[in-house]
Formats: structure tokens, sequence, C-alpha cells
């Protein structure tokens, strides 16, 4: 992880206990704000007499709050640094969480379902990118990558760690060990790692000094609206079905023809399968503009979603459309970040992450409610052609930003030959 390149031992370790630090705090934040749910949801519909729609609508609530706050904590993050603002955000977290473990009915669990919103925002990926930026400069592509690498095992580590948890101490002393951890774990970690950018790196432009060429020119005036528009709706459309079926992978697998048991180690591939094509950007990713991570991400999509029309599946099938589907999302994630930091550089990254988490966001919440209405009332195989077109807009969409940013090279070239 050192840099050759440029900057004192200093700023390479400052960058490197960044980029760790973050990586372990982003870990702990997802494994117990997103993740836990999926263990849990059960035990608090019981414990507080809700249904299981109604739980979940809990947390779709929670995915709407965080949109609409993601473009205030990206403008915040420009403004107040990211040291602030993600430590202020770690102790909300700690606070809603300590809300929902003491819920007693729906209005507690429902009130703790929108200050989790709001820590989401605070604290999950699209604040920690804005928040990384500024620390590792034109090292930001990089930094990114590492981050979600890292993070790419929480739902690994999370799940087996929240059902030992929950089994033993109930769901409720499982969520205030989460609110202790957070204190604890993550406040240190940003009060330590978030300071100033070195200012070796402190440089103009938004590519990070070991990367491709190509991206080293943001984009100005029409055509970084229109590509921000065209990006936007690529991640949204994808991420509509990447929510969606994750929500549902076992229902779906159920349909395909798998038991019960086969659909959960189906649904085991996905991690696997993100982690995997994060290690291979993070190894090669360089070599190649930050855009063509984001095409991979999308084609890689509709290609995935054909196993779901095979009819009846076997398990070989399925576990290649799990992987498959974790390795486009794997790559987005990381798109989301790093196309951005190419595309419109790290001024005002903040902003322009924000508002690119107010489109991701709102698919994510939205994509577990119509592919649930899908499967009931179409069935598997027409979801599945509406989850393609879907996925069809997403890659229309990114070749659409990809042909603006080749463009705006071209000229740029022709302007300094």
């Amino acid at each position: 992880m050192a840099d050759p390149a440029e900057g004192s031992p200093r700023d390479t370790s400052r960058f490197r206990n960044a980029v760790i630090g973050v990586g372990l705090a982003q870990l702990y934040a997802w494994g117990v704000i997103y993740y836990p749910f999926s263990v849990t949801g059960k035990m608090i519909a019981a414990d507080l007499g809700l249904s299981i729609e109604a739980a979940f609508a809990g947390y779709s609530s929670m995915l709407l709050v965080s949109a609409v706050f993601a473009p205030w904590v990206g403008r915040a993050i420009d403004r107040r640094g990211g040291r602030l603002t993600l430590s202020l955000g770690v102790l909300w977290a700690a606070g809603a969480l300590v809300v929902a473990a003491t819920a007693t009915g729906p209005t507690g669990f429902y009130l703790s379902c929108v200050l989790l919103g709001v820590a989401s925002a605070l604290v999950l990926y699209d604040a920690g990118f804005a928040a990384l930026v500024q620390v590792a400069g034109r090292q930001g592509r990089r930094a990114i990558t590492y981050v979600t690498f890292l993070g790419g095992f929480a739902s690994t580590v999370f799940w087996p760690i929240t059902a030992f948890l929950a089994e033993r101490w109930g769901w409720r002393t499982t969520y205030l060990v989460f609110a202790a951890g957070m204190i604890l774990l993550c406040l240190p970690i940003y009060l330590a790692t978030l300071g100033r950018a070195p200012e070796l790196h402190m440089t103009s432009g938004g590519a990070d000094v070991n990367s491709h060429p190509d991206d080293e020119t943001p984009l100005e005036g029409p055509a970084r609206r229109r590509a921000f528009v065209g990006f936007a709706t690529a991640i949204a459309a994808h991420q509509l079905v990447i929510a969606g079926l994750l929500i549902h992978m076992i229902d779906a697998m159920r349909q395909a023809g798998l038991t019960g048991e086969q659909a959960i180690l189906v649904g085991m591939a996905f991690g696997p399968g993100q982690v995997l094509a994060r290690f291979a950007e993070m190894i090669w990713g360089a070599r190649f503009p930050a855009i063509v991570g984001g095409r991979i991400s999308a084609l890689l999509l509709p290609p995935a979603l054909l196993f779901l029309l095979s009819g009846s599946m076997n398990v070989v099938l399925a576990l290649c459309f799990s992987a498959a589907l974790g390795m486009s999302n794997g790559l987005m994630t990381i798109a989301r970040g790093t196309v951005a930091l190419a595309l419109f550089g790290r001024h005002g990254y903040g902003a322009i992450s924000g508002d690119l988490a107010l489109a991701s966001l709102f698919s994510r919440a939205a994509g577990p409610l119509v592919l649930a209405y899908g499967l009931e009332r179409w069935g598997l195989s027409l979801s599945a052609l509406a989850c393609i077109a879907c996925g069809l807009i997403s890659v229309a969409a990114m070749e659409f930003v990809a042909r603006i940013a080749a463009s705006q090279r071209q000229e740029h070239r022709a302007k300094i030959a």
C-alpha cells in the first residue's frame, strides 16, 4: 500500500492508516447497521407484535431516510470535513441502535428505523468515500478500492456474529453491544485518521497519482451535467435489481426449483463474488480508466440474470448466477466512488457523492418492494425479464457516460496539442 510515487514516509503512513482505519470502521458500520436486520427481523417482529411485512417496511423506510439525508451529509463533509461529520455520525448511530434495542412497540421501532436511516447517511460508504478523498488527495481512487475490499466482508463477518449473539442474549442485547462497538471502535478511528490531507496530495484535479491518465481531467459545463444524469441513472437501475434480488434471493431460488438449503448456499456465493471483483480491481484497476470498471459492472448484470430464465435451475447454475451478481455489485460499489472522482474531480466531491447516493438509496429501498410484487403477481420468468430490462438500462446509461468522457478527453487533447 506504500506510495513510491510521491510523499514522505510520514505521508505514506498517514495514507495507510487512513485506508485501513476507515476500511475497518466501514466493515463494522455496515455489519451493525445494514446487515443485522436479515437475521433479527423476524425476532423483532415477533417481540414487538409486528407482521413481517410491517417490519420490512421499517427497513425500507431506513433506506429512504438515508437517501433523503445523503446530499446534506455530502455537503456537510465538503464544508466541515470528514472527521467532524463522521465522528458525530458514529455517536448518532450508537444512539439509534440504543433506541432500537429499547423499543417496546411499533412507534419505537419505526423511530429507530428513521434514526438509523440518518446514521446510514452519516457513516456508510458514500460519507466514507467523501471523507477518505479529503485525506487521500489524488490517491482517492486507490483508497476507495481498498476500503470497499475490506467492507465487502461485512456480511460474511457479521451475519454469523449477529446470529450467535441474538441466539444467546437476544436481539436487544445484540444491538446494545453493537452500539458500544460504534463508540469504542469507529469513533477513535475517525478521530485519529480523518485529518487534513498531506500538502503533497493537495493538488488540483481528481485523479489518483497512480491512476490512468484518462482520469486526470474532470468534466466541465454541459458535459458534466449530462454525465451526472447518465451515471445516476446507471446506478439507480443497477441497484434496483441488486437490492430486490438480495432480499428475495431465497424465494427466487425456490421458485427456480431449489430446496431451501440449496437456496441459502446460493445466497452465500454473492459475498465471495463481490470480494473477487474488488480484489481484481485492486490489483489491475489502475491500468484502465475508472469508467471501465463501471462499464464492466453494468455489463455483468444482464448475462447474470439470464440464468433465471433457464427454467428448472440446478445448484451449479444458481451458484454462477449469485457469484456473477456479486461481482457486478462489487464493481459498482467501487465505481460509485471512483468513476465519480474521475468524472467530476475532488472539488465538491462530497456533494456529488451525496447526490448520487440519493439515486442509489431510493432504488435500494424500492427494489425489494417491486420484486416482491413481481414474484407474487408475475412469477420468476417475467420478473427476471423486467430485471434484465433494468440491467440493459444501466448498460446503456453507462455507455452514454463513457462516450461523454471520451469526447471530453479528445477535446482536451486537441487543446493541448
